[in-house]
């Protein structure tokens, strides 16, 4: 049964599907809560084309300086270690950021609201710290949060710890 909170991430409804945790048929309701954001995202850049194209302009620049710094493999990690954070509203969006096929463009939200931008990130080998700047709306800012992410013995990234700044 899915719990009351809101609509889990898509990854976490993947691996519950896959360990027995939901029912298909609870992973499709589930999933088509996903659907509808995404499909009234698209009606509203439908809507009005000019605002969309700004602002994909405006995440394309945002993900090419970020990737630009740091390279796209590390951008893609940092992306798939906040997929897996809970309680981490953007994690949503960011489900398929291991996809090489997917541009990394598609995961920021420089403009409107909800956001989701990096204001900084510094990367070592083992570890990587990153302040996002998320969520919001028309009457609440957007919270600030920075991240330690750490490698584990697979050497990929996870979040250690979070902090609001």
């Amino acid at each position: 049964m899915l719990p009351t909170d809101p609509v889990p991430t898509p990854q976490q409804l993947f691996r519950w599907l896959d360990s027995g945790r939901i029912t298909r048929e609870e992973f499709r309701t589930a999933m088509a809560v996903h659907a509808g954001e995404i499909i009234q995202e698209m009606e509203q850049a439908h809507a009005n084309p000019i605002v969309a194209k700004f602002n994909e302009l405006m995440n394309r620049r945002e993900a090419w300086k970020w990737t630009r710094r740091h390279g796209e493999r590390i951008m893609r990690e940092v992306l798939c270690a906040l997929m897996d954070e809970e309680r981490f509203p953007p994690a949503r969006w960011l489900w398929n950021a291991a996809h090489l096929h997917v541009p990394v463009h598609i995961f920021f939200r420089t403009r409107g609201t909800p956001v989701m931008r990096f204001l900084e990130m510094t990367v070592h080998p083992q570890h990587v710290t990153l302040v996002i700047e998320h969520g919001g709306s028309e009457t609440l800012p957007p919270t600030r949060e920075r991240f330690h992410l750490r490698r584990n013995r697979q050497q990929s990234l996870q979040v250690e710890r979070r902090e609001i700044v």
